[in-house]
Parts: C-alpha cells; sequence; structure tokens
C-alpha cells in the first residue's frame, strides 16, 4: 500500500517542527496551524494526533520516531535531540517516481481534481528536497500522449465527492439526438476509455446500472434519495469486457487469428487481460479471450482489418462480415455491391 501523499508533507512539517531548537515542545494546535500555513492541505488537531502516532509505530512509513508528549509544558518532542526524518529520507527512486507521477498527470491539469493532486505531488517533492528543486525537474522530456480536454469534466468533482461519500444526485442527461432527461442516480464509479469519461451508476427510476458519458450531462443537483450500498462496483467491475459496455453481460470464448506481423504485437501488449495464445507459428497467431462481446471489441476487430480473422463464436463472425460488406458498399464506383444497400 503506497504512503499517502498529504501524510508524507504533514509527517515533514511536524518533523521540521520538533527539530527545531527555538521551541522544544510543540502543542498540537500550533502543529495543525503550521501544517496548514506550509502546505495549503486542511489538517485538525485530530489529524495531528493521528499523523504523530504513525509516525511513532507505522510499520509503512518506518520512521519510529521517538516522540513524546508533555503535559507541563503542554507540547511534543524529541526525546533524542540528534533524531530527524530526514535521516530516513526518501529514496532518489522514491522521488523519480513522484516526479514521473506529476508528470504522467500534467495531461488532466485542467481537471481540477487531479490538478490539487498534481500540486500535492509538487508540495511533497519541494518539502523532501527542501526547495532546492531545479526548473524542468518534472519530467518534461517525456512525451506522453496528448489528451483532448473532453466535455463534461466540469462534473468530475461533484461526481468524486457523491461516489466517496456515498450520495445520491438528480442526473439531467441527454443523449445524441434526444431530449434531456431526469433520473436519480447512485454514482459507484468513475471510468475513462479513450479519452471520454464515464460514470457508473444505479439508476433509481429504472432499478437497473447504467454507464453515463460525462459529456451529455447537463446537469447534476444534489437529490434526497437513500443511497443504495448494496452494489459491489469497483474496478474489476468491466474487468470482463473492453470499454465501457457490458451488452447482456454474457461472458464467451472468442477465437481469433492474426497474421505473424501483427502476431508480435499482440504477445507484447495483450487486447484484454484474458488473452492467452492457443498456437503460434509460421500461419499466424490464434489467441483466445474471455471476454463479453459488445460495440468496442467489434471495433477493434475491424481496426485490424485483413490482418485478423474470426475463428469463434460464429456470431461475431457473422457481425464482422456483414459489416464488412456494409463498408464495401459504401464505395460502389469501385466496387461492385456485394449485397443490397437496403439491406439491415
Amino acid at each position: 500500500m503506497p504512503v499517502n501523499l498529504n501524510l508524507l508533507a504533514r509527517t515533514r512539517v511536524i518533523n521540521d517542527c520538533l527539530c527545531h531548537r527555538r521551541e522544544k515542545y510543540w502543542p498540537k494546535e500550533k502543529l495543525a496551524e503550521e501544517i496548514r500555513e506550509l502546505t495549503q492541505l486542511p489538517c485538525s488537531t485530530r489529524t495531528v494526533i493521528a499523523d504523530i502516532r504513525l509516525m511513532r509505530e507505522s510499520s509503512l512509513l518506518e520512521f519510529y520516531a521517538p516522540i513524546n508528549y508533555s503535559k507541563s509544558p503542554d507540547g511534543y518532542h524529541y526525546t533524542d535531540p540528534t533524531y530527524s526524518i530526514d535521516k530516513l529520507p526518501l529514496s532518489a527512486n522514491d522521488i523519480k517516481s513522484l516526479k514521473l507521477a506529476a508528470s504522467t498527470l500534467n495531461q488532466y491539469r485542467n481537471v481540477p481534481l487531479l490538478s490539487e493532486l498534481i500540486a500535492t505531488i509538487g508540495k511533497v517533492v519541494d518539502v523532501v528536497e527542501k526547495g532546492k528543486i531545479k526548473e524542468g525537474s518534472i519530467f518534461e522530456f517525456i512525451d506522453f500522449e496528448r489528451t483532448p480536454l473532453a466535455s463534461g469534466m466540469e462534473f468530475m468533482d461533484q461526481l468524486t465527492d457523491a461516489i466517496q461519500y456515498q450520495q445520491c444526485l438528480q442526473l439531467s442527461y441527454q443523449k445524441f439526438g434526444a431530449k434531456p432527461e431526469k433520473f436519480d442516480i447512485h454514482p459507484y464509479l468513475l471510468k475513462e476509455y479513450r479519452n471520454r469519461w464515464y460514470v457508473i451508476a444505479y439508476n433509481e427510476q429504472k432499478k437497473d446500472m447504467r454507464t453515463y458519458g460525462l459529456d451529455r450531462i447537463v446537469s447534476l443537483a444534489a437529490t434526497s434519495c437513500d443511497y443504495n450500498k448494496g452494489f459491489a462496483v469497483d474496478r474489476d467491475y468491466l474487468s470482463d469486457c473492453i470499454g465501457i459496455n457490458l451488452e447482456d453481460q454474457v461472458v464467451e470464448d472468442v477465437l481469433l487469428k492474426f497474421i505473424p506481423s501483427e502476431g508480435h504485437y499482440l504477445k507484447t501488449q495483450k487486447m484484454h487481460r484474458s488473452q492467452e495464445i492457443v498456437s503460434d507459428d509460421q500461419d499466424g497467431l490464434v489467441i483466445q479471450l474471455r471476454l463479453i462481446v459488445n460495440f468496442e471489441l467489434i471495433g477493434i476487430i475491424l481496426g485490424y482489418g485483413a490482418k485478423v480473422t474470426v475463428i469463434a463464436p460464429s456470431h461475431l463472425k457473422k457481425q464482422i462480415v456483414k459489416i464488412s460488406k456494409k463498408i464495401h458498399n459504401n464505395y460502389p464506383e469501385l466496387n461492385k455491391p456485394l449485397i443490397s444497400t437496403d439491406e439491415s
């Protein structure tokens, strides 16, 4: 389990205070004030007490700090005057990992929630390196895929809070080409797929789980319905499919054959977590996927064009052939139509 970045920032400030020989004893109120001022993070006296306990006892932090509380005068202090957690610093690799995380997230800097996280990482690194960060030390020489800012990101904070604090929302939602509809939803999970964000939620009126694109949300508002805690919706909720559509939720074995040159890529980057190699020879690579056949999977298969052949299931094979024939018929000036253009 990784160390919480806010916790790390707070413990660094507590350490600096307790090492400050000008004042030997530090009341919890004053420690909380210092943390708020130096990190711009919210901090209560209860948080200070919890952090000090972790500094003393946590095997995750591994500080085992010799902190003692004195009733008179009222305050905390190090019983060993030579102790400092700076003697147990983050490793160079730890700092590099934090900077890489900030660089990765930097493409989402226009999203309020994530921009705050980027700033927090920067504060942690700044505290650890004592403000001696060189300009450009965040990895500007790594060029991640640039993600366009999708519509609907302004709802991210509201949805995040609703999920975290288990609150229902009234959703005004407009499908493409339709009028807006209002529903009461119980949001459970935010999912990003191909530069678009979605929220997985229980629809109170339809009594079913639904997926809503943030770019089609018109508005969100608080509502009074009781949050349904009975659904186990987490990151594994969509693990049996590619993308965000669960369709009829029937998991099937899908067999695909790729030409040899394309097979090399599939062996180094799987299409899906369930991918297994059935055969790999001069005729090509055959893989098996165990997942839900949905719109996203069909789109990926079509994207490989003639480099892939669907072996099974038969209904997927028929869908690919049907779509391919319709694509063929889009170019009547170049090809004689294989099927009637009015065929469904």
